[in-house]
């Protein structure tokens, strides 16, 4: 009785796939009891010439969900199975292929179709050869093809599964080698900053750990630099970020550019071991240099650096000049960790900056000066808490009578010892460390506070005059503020003036100039204070919906002594007339200047001439006879 089980393929590709298969919940069907449960679809390809088996295959086949073809011309297989990409071809063991051998030889032989190749075999002669070819599956004599559709049926599956795994490895693949470009991107993206190309901070850490081990290792030295630039804040408030990334980019090239040079060098001697160059945050860079030990090389560096670093940058039609600063510091003599150097060399940037530009080389003394720094951050938080700031009060008074028209307030911090701090050294402090924002609130509550007062004891002081910071300005509470201040104290809005330095108001700023136009939409008076000693200058009068230029008290001082002076005072005072201003002259000490600000036609003034800043009792006295 001959064997009518489904026979196991020649190879094991074939159970290997199924159970595969199996273990992904594929549906492999070669054992399923009821053949209407077999899915349809596929193609099966039949050559032989048994007329029985060209009968009865195409009826069983179909009845399993396959669709049939069975070409007379056997010689030309190869092409109508290349051509019809069948997922199965039925061979009669017996016919000749195109190559003068074995049809079912040239079907397995050709790499191309991959297609299973079930033989049908009539005699032991010919079961040996096919076993021999290795073919997908073979059937003998007696043909029951009710079976042997089972079996088809199952081939096509797994072929079609095969193809199926095929696509998804590929497809696997390609995800594999999409996420590993991610990957590379994303590791990119977390240690390079985007605007300059440059490494980040966290990069520039790592390479200053590789050179600090390779410093140990030969015995060299390393140079950390940090390089910074005085007032690129406010570069970035006047043309907006878009432009000032532009810059920062430019930067780049430009150490990049040092860089490049400083390789070149190395070729002609012995100089730079390495050196490497990094964005630290938006408005400070970083770079490290491993040398011989001559400083002489650190010194041309750096001077190297100022130098390209001062050129001019062209921007959207302008011309920028950048004021660098640069601080350095050296492994291993300064510091003998990553953090301490970057610090310390970050230290010694801000203490050139603190001199207005150039470089400085870490010291002990550059310490100190941080220190103290976070010394009065710390105190000054202390002294809001207990409300250890107060204000004095100077008399504005008319140049024409001398009658007082306002009181300008004052901060003052005075410490339990006895001890006054300047606001020269605590407010830049509280601008860095934003607490502006509340020294601000207190000053600007407390001021109407007292002119709700002197108003109340019967002097009717027009309006009071308060100090306001650039970082005031960009709290978006601000005019909130400043209506709650005058609301509680049951204040117009014009018994309000804010002076705003020359210095933190630069045109071009879109945010800044939105809250001076708020403000003067609630009715507050506004005034430019410290006139001709800032960055905006004459030009950006017309934009600033001001009422108010005080000239600094430097062009008054020598008002009687310097022809420049006057002629530069006059001038102040005719521009500001013109534009329809008030114009108020600061520092004014002696009689004669006063005499002279009347000829030039000036509107107001204050000064010692008057009064010294004092306590609103002190002051009270000098108010009474404001009209």
């Amino acid at each position: 009785m001959p064997d009518r089980r489904v026979q196991p393929a020649a190879n094991d590709d074939g159970i290997e796939l199924t159970q595969t298969l199996r273990s992904l919940r594929v549906p492999v069907v070669a054992n399923d009891p009821e053949i209407d449960e077999i899915a349809a679809g596929g193609k099966v390809m039949l050559f032989c010439r048994d007329s029985g088996s060209r009968k009865w295959a195409p009826r069983w086949l179909s009845q399993a969900g396959l669709e049939v073809r069975t070409p007379s011309d056997h010689r030309n297989a190869l092409t109508i199975a290349r051509e019809e990409r069948p997922d199965l071809i039925i061979v009669e063991a017996g016919l000749d292929g195109p190559d003068d051998q074995l049809l079912y030889r040239s079907l397995l032989d050709a790499a191309d179709l991959e297609v299973p190749v079930m033989v049908m075999c009539a005699s032991a002669r010919e079961i040996s050869g096919a076993v021999e070819a290795e073919p997908f599956d073979i059937v003998r004599k007696p043909y029951e093809w009710q079976v042997i559709a089972r079996r088809a049926r199952a081939a096509v599956d797994l072929h079609t599964a095969r193809g199926q795994l095929a696509d998804s490895k590929q497809t696997v693949e390609k995800a594999l080698e999409l996420a590993d470009v991610a990957r590379i991107k994303l590791r990119s993206r977390e240690s390079f900053e985007p605007v300059t190309g440059l490494p980040n901070k966290t990069k520039f850490n790592d390479l200053l750990t590789r050179g600090m081990a390779a410093v140990d290792r030969d015995g060299n030295k390393l140079a950390v630099f940090v390089v910074g630039f005085n007032r690129f804040r406010l570069v970035v408030e006047a043309m907006g970020q878009e432009h000032a990334d532009l810059i920062l980019a430019e930067v780049g090239r430009a150490l990049s550019d040092c860089l490049l040079e400083t390789d070149r060098a190395e070729e002609t001697g012995p100089g730079i071991k390495a050196a490497a160059a990094a964005s630290l945050d938006q408005f400070r860079f970083g770079l490290m240099f491993s040398y011989s030990g001559d400083e002489a090389e650190v010194r041309s560096l750096q001077q190297r650096l100022l130098e390209r670093l001062s050129r001019p940058i062209q921007i959207a039609g302008q011309t920028i000049y950048l004021s660098a600063c640069l601080g350095i510091a050296e492994y291993p003599g300064d510091a003998r960790d990553v953090h301490s150097l970057l610090q310390r060399a970050d230290n010694a940037m801000r203490d050139a900056q603190s001199r207005g530009g150039g470089f400085k080389y870490y010291c002990t003394e550059t310490d100190q000066a941080a220190a103290r720094k976070l010394r009065i951050e710390h105190m000054l938080h202390e002294a809001l808490d207990q409300r250890d700031l107060t204000l004095a009060y100077q008399p504005i008074n008319r140049v024409s009578d001398g009658a007082p028209v306002a009181a300008e307030a004052l901060l003052r911090w005075t410490l339990p010892d006895g001890t006054a701090v300047s606001p020269g050294v605590f407010v830049p402090v509280a601008e860095e460390s934003g607490l502006m924002v509340r020294v601000g609130e207190f000053v600007l509550a407390e001021a109407c506070r007292q002119l709700a007062a002197w108003r109340t004891a019967g002097i009717e002081l027009p309006y009071v005059s308060v100090n306001v910071s650039r970082v005031q300005l960009r709290n978006g509470d601000f005019v909130n503020q400043v209506q709650n201040a005058l609301t509680r104290n049951s204040l117009a809005p014009d018994s309000l003036e804010l002076e705003l330095s020359e210095r933190g108001v630069l045109a071009g700023d879109t945010d800044l100039l939105d809250q001076l136009r708020a403000l003067k939409a609630l009715g507050v008076r506004l005034a430019i204070d410290d006139f001709g000693t800032g960055d905006s200058a004459i030009a950006y009068l017309k934009e600033l919906p001001v009422d108010v230029l005080k000239i600094d008290q430097s062009y008054v001082r020598g008002i009687n002594a310097d022809g420049k002076d006057a002629a530069i005072a006059s001038a102040m005072i005719a521009l500001g007339q013109r534009l329809g201003l008030y114009v108020v002259a600061e520092g004014i000490e002696t009689a004669d200047q006063l005499e002279t600000l009347k000829t030039l036609g000036c509107d107001a003034f204050q000064g010692f001439l008057i009064a010294r800043p004092a306590a609103a009792d002190a002051i009270s006295g000098l108010l009474e006879s404001a009209s």
